[in-house]
């Protein structure tokens, strides 16, 4: 999927929505970025991610269409039939910029089952969370401005497994490999090797959720 697809999707959108023709001026109004940042997202060929899942959480648009190229009845889905997940668009994972806790603002975005069973199941996504990732230290897996699915219920890490998760630490919040040393601390691994690994006390940080998937340049993956 390519800059085009996605933005002639949500230029259907507003044309029916609106009643009139949409420019590429009126889209980049909509997504809340300047003429400017879209003509580069257009050159490179990257949609912006993080304006496109807010665009979508503010019209209750089925993220799965705009992002994943599935058929425009998707918009038209029965709401009982698709699950709704806070996104935590002011929160940023990885370079720091705070801590996740019951009185941040959200908003809500919507899938459908297809990528509720990416997730694990439908029973699952009333712990799942979507928040924003900054910085290069977990690329490639995860890569800068993508967006990741955090289950609240997975908190506590298991020897020798090595998953990530996101954690709360004095530098900030997070998101890292985790392993546990042979004198119980743990090792904060970064995917990007030119980032050192660190090692931390248990009792220095609080473990916020495991992370089950990805949005990355419009791909998505389980970790």
């Amino acid at each position: 999927m390519d800059f085009n697809s996605v933005i002639e999707k949500i230029r259907v959108y507003m044309q029916q929505s609106k009643k009139k023709k949409i420019f590429d001026s009126d889209i980049a109004r909509e997504l809340g970025i300047t003429k400017e940042h879209f003509s580069r997202s257009k050159k490179s060929g990257n949609p912006p991610l993080r304006p496109i899942v807010e665009f979508c959480a503010k019209e209750n648009i089925v993220i799965n269409y705009i992002l994943f190229d599935q058929s425009p009845e998707s918009l038209m889905q029965p709401t009982d039939k698709l699950i709704t997940l806070k996104y935590f668009k002011q929160i940023n994972t990885s370079a720091g910029g705070g801590a996740i806790n019951d009185n941040e603002d959200y908003e809500s975005i919507r899938v459908d089952e297809e990528l509720a069973m990416v997730l694990g199941g439908r029973y699952k996504l009333k712990n799942i969370e979507a928040i924003n990732v900054t910085g290069d230290s977990m690329e490639p897996v995860i890569k800068d401005g993508s967006v990741i699915f955090v289950d609240r219920s997975q908190i506590v890490p298991l020897k020798d497994k090595k998953e990530i998760y996101v954690l709360q630490t004095p530098g900030g919040t997070l998101v890292k490999r985790l392993d546990i040393t042979a004198d119980g601390k743990l090792k904060l691994i970064s995917q990007n090797p030119e980032y050192d690994i660190e090692t931390i006390a248990f009792e220095d940080v609080l473990i916020t959720g495991k992370v089950l998937g990805v949005i990355q340049r419009l791909t998505r993956g389980i970790m």
